[in-house]
């Protein structure tokens, strides 16, 4: 079963978060599913689909609330 998820992270003067996320997704490939992705430069946000498994590596401090989250 898939989850909803929002993530934020931050890259002003530190990417190691952003480029942690983009490895997370990765490695985990088509099993999750990118439904959005925005930047506004520094900030990054997805709202994604994600299984379980997948779901319990991702650290707390990167998932927020949102519209697509309120849905669950």
């Amino acid at each position: 079963m898939s989850r909803k998820v929002s993530i934020f992270v931050e890259d002003d003067e530190d990417s190691t978060e952003f480029d942690q996320v983009r490895e997370f997704l990765a490695r985990w490939g088509s099993a999750i599913t990118i439904v959005n992705y925005s930047s506004g430069g520094w900030e990054h946000y997805w709202d994604l689909l994600v299984p379980e498994s997948a779901l319990a590596e991702i650290p707390e401090h990167w998932l927020c609330e949102s519209k697509w989250t309120d849905d669950e």
